[in-house]
């Protein structure tokens, strides 16, 4: 049997299989039993290489392009630590981060072609993490470091990009939220779900996978799960929606009464939902926790557990990798073929995306 580095047709076949949540008997029923449960084994043992033919049908099964078997240099992705309900399976977890992997994989291998590759620095490192304060104090610092101001940021997923920070929005079950790494090599990532989530959800889940990757914490609050996920909830409040901003808009330090057009304005205008601007108004003390709880319970029995007035006009779309290829494709710099193995697509399918490629 060939070393897990000589092997790469096998750990590739292996992480594919992962990424389409099949089992060695889902991969061999799913191939009508053209190879079996054993022979697969074997491939991803490495000590059997399949032929052309087997390789176009496992290529089909496994929705991947041929070139991905022998793909050099598996990237290692760090820690992972989902945001997800109990019933999410393994076998949907590996999936997901078999996705991750390859996408990743991909994104850099285009940013090695065009001699782009970023080396990512955490611009708040020197910033511990202890408290909801630092928490602002961190946010604030980040905006301060990307000179983003206190404006709205309409695109969060482009502002991630150019940063260096890959984001890839995935369309899963909605038993995970998402979840934050950074490679073997340094290259932070970001996976949210976007299903069955408004934009505002979308766009506060991105920030808080981010905090997960920048907000430096002591082993004893790492261990504090609750206590992380309050803390990575208050950056990412105060980060899409600085403090100074919200007091200009609500109009002073202390309010009785607010009207729901107030907060529907503020809502549109940021892109966060009413929800987490009301409970960032009671930790500001702008409203008083009893406030808070008659809001909270208004907007329950009103719109619902999840839905609430008022709609963000903007929208999060990752675009990068793509303007990326294109480029490729442009500058000559790789064949349509290529572009499609980038792209895991077909040429026709590439030539609908990219207009310009004759």
């Amino acid at each position: 049997m060939d070393s897990p580095d000589k092997n790469i047709f096998g750990n590739r076949l292996m992480l594919a299989r992962k990424m389409n949540g099949f089992s060695l008997q889902d991969l061999a029923d799913a191939l009508q039993n053209k190879i079996t449960k054993q022979a697969l084994s074997k491939y991803e043992m490495g000590s059997m290489l399949p032929t052309s033919e087997i390789l176009g049908e496992l290529s089909k099964v496994l929705k991947v392009k041929p070139d991905y078997f022998i793909r050099q240099g598996i990237v290692e992705l760090g820690q992972i630590s989902f945001r997800k309900k109990s019933d999410l399976s393994r076998k949907n977890e590996e999936a997901i981060i078999e996705k991750a992997r390859d996408y990743v994989e991909r994104y850099l291998e285009i940013e090695n072609i065009l001699g782009q590759e970023q080396k990512f620095i955490n611009p708040i490192q020197a910033i511990s993490v202890k408290s909801k304060e630092d928490a602002e104090m961190a946010a604030n610092k980040l905006r301060e470091k990307w000179e983003l101001g206190t404006d709205p940021l309409p695109s969060l997923v482009e502002m991630l990009e150019l940063q260096g920070i890959k984001v890839l929005l995935i369309d899963d079950e909605e038993s995970i939220d998402g979840f934050a790494t950074i490679t073997s090599t340094g290259v932070p990532l970001v996976v949210v779900n976007v299903k069955g989530k408004s934009i505002e959800r979308v766009r506060f889940t991105i920030v808080h996978e981010l905090a997960h990757i920048l907000m430096m914490l002591n082993e004893e609050i790492k261990d504090n799960h609750k206590l992380v996920e309050v803390l990575c909830h208050c950056f990412s409040s105060c980060f899409i929606l600085p403090r100074k901003s919200l007091i200009r808009m609500i109009g002073g330090n202390n309010r009785n009464y607010i009207a729901i057009k107030e907060l529907i304005s503020i809502k549109e205008y940021f892109g966060i939902s009413i929800r987490a601007i009301l409970h960032r108004l009671m930790e500001l003390h702008i409203i008083t926790e009893n406030y808070y709880k008659r809001w909270v319970i208004y907007m329950n029995k009103t719109y619902g557990a999840k839905s609430e007035p008022g709609e963000y006009r903007g929208n999060e779309q990752v675009k990068h990798f793509e303007q990326l290829v294109a480029r490729a494709l442009s500058e000559g710099a790789i064949s349509i073929s290529k572009a499609a193995a980038l792209c895991n697509t077909n040429i026709n399918q590439l030539r609908k995306g990219f207009i310009s490629v004759n």
